[in-house]
């Protein structure tokens, strides 16, 4: 999925980090699941849970995965707008999977309504098609791991879980959905939980002392429009 901050590029590195601590049969935990690349990128002889606050992201996965829904593969201009204004007046008129469709797939950059219509022919590109194909190919990846919603706080972890992280990064462009997030409270649940015996990982440019980094990379990123230099830490 085209997803604002998506780990897509880096997963391949990232990810080797973390399956090296995680024992046989311990769960792996997305606390952010977001795009999904992570989690689907985790072999599925593990278990595996993924987690997101946005329920419309949620309920997309979970429709797509149950293999009984097909969704429409042309968003037209007047179908989006009417399903972006149902989303925020909150009337129930479309179910949450196609309103999570239509955000993610119909919308510029991804940006679940924020970026505005992404459109089928922009100078000859079709990027909600792109986007459909992208999606849907994540799929079979995604069979079997248990998808949340929940604030990241209230999420159930089995024990001694690998509990991954990638929450808004502080000073970036971030979906609506995210509301005010409060960092000092997410560094408190990160300790909170590494200290009941979950290994914790966190994406993010930059943590408080007690986080140690184990992976860095500088790469070309969209949320400021500039190269950033992404890293993993732990505790």
């Amino acid at each position: 999925m085209n997803y604002l901050g998506s780990k897509r590029r880096i997963v391949a590195d990232i990810l080797p980090v973390m399956l090296a601590r995680l024992k046989p049969g311990q769960p792996f935990v997305d606390a952010f699941c977001g795009g999904a690349h992570v989690i689907g990128a985790v072999p599925p002889e593990y278990p595996r849970i993924a987690n997101d606050n946005n329920r419309y992201l949620v309920a997309l996965w979970k429709a797509l995965v149950s293999g009984g829904w097909s969704p429409p593969l042309r968003i037209e201009r007047d179908f989006y707008n009417d399903v972006r204004s149902s989303y925020h007046a909150r009337d129930g008129r479309y179910p949450d999977e196609l309103i999570g469709w239509v955000g993610f797939i119909g919308s510029y950059n991804g940006r679940f309504f924020d970026g505005g219509y992404s459109g089928h022919n922009v100078k000859g590109r079709d990027y909600i098609a792109e986007a459909a194909r992208n999606i849907l190919a994540q799929v079979p990846s995604l069979k079997g791991v248990d998808f949340q919603s929940v604030d990241y706080a209230n999420l159930s972890v089995p024990e001694h879980s690998l509990i991954y992280c990638d929450p808004p990064y502080q000073g970036t462009k971030s979906y609506t959905t995210s509301g005010s997030f409060d960092y000092d409270c997410f560094y408190g649940w990160c300790r909170s939980m590494a200290g009941n015996g979950h290994t914790v990982y966190v994406s993010e440019y930059t943590m408080p002392p007690d986080f140690v980094c184990v992976w860095e990379k500088e790469i070309a990123n969209n949320m400021n429009k500039g190269r950033a230099v992404e890293r993993l830490w732990t505790l």
